[in-house]
């Protein structure tokens, strides 16, 4: 892939996960979405940890999409602690504590790889609450924030292409299969307002005769 392709990708990439965070803080701020700041702490984190471990290795595009994720999270943590859900579950707890065995693997056992594989690992258990949220309660989250992110993983995933390793892309692909599974799960559990409206006003039929 030529050099200024690539660079290009990766600058797409980064607008799109810079943008994501957009949506997510006006609902947030506007009381529609309640995020969890230890949750969003703990993605904060593990982008950090993928993305040092990808530039360490010299995959340049996945470092850049990590970074680039943990300062979007890093901005809804800011946003959490005045709006969102400040409490600690064991689940957080846990997930926390493996990012820090995570770090330490990478810097004692000197493989970026581990390091990123452990993001994806932890990283998936603590997405195992939002799912379930997303599930129950998808009017409490915001579906564009998620296909943003989605798309961001997607065109990181291309940037990488070519270079097949754990640290080139393993982390744009979870992430661009992660979050278009949240994003799907919203759609599918919140249809758009207009949907929703036209169902609502419709007789109830079960009520007559």
């Amino acid at each position: 892939m030529p050099a200024t392709v690539r660079v290009g990708l990766v600058a797409i990439s980064t607008l799109l996960s810079a943008s994501s965070t957009l949506p997510y803080v006006v609902a947030t701020v506007k009381r529609d979405t309640r995020p969890r700041v230890v949750t969003w702490l703990t993605w904060a984190s593990l982008t950090a940890v993928a993305g040092a471990a990808s530039a360490s290795e010299g995959d340049y595009p996945s470092a850049a999409f990590s970074f680039a994720g943990t300062a979007v999270t890093g901005v809804v943590v800011f946003a959490g602690l005045t709006y969102g859900d400040r409490g600690c579950s064991w689940l957080d707890g846990i997930c926390l504590a493996l990012v820090v065995v995570g770090f330490v693997l990478w810097l004692g056992l000197d493989s970026p790889g581990i390091a990123v594989m452990f993001a994806c690992s932890i990283d998936f258990i603590g997405l195992v609450p939002t799912l379930a949220h997303a599930w129950r309660r998808p009017s409490e989250e915001t579906a564009a924030t998620y296909a943003l992110i989605a798309a961001a993983g997607a065109v990181a995933t291309v940037a990488a292409w070519g270079t097949w390793t754990v640290t080139a892309v393993a982390y744009p692909v979870y992430v661009f299969v992660s979050m278009a599974a949240c994003w799907t799960i919203l759609v599918y559990r919140h249809p758009p307002v207009s949907v929703a409206r036209s169902h609502s006003s419709e007789p109830d039929l079960r009520s007559s005769g």
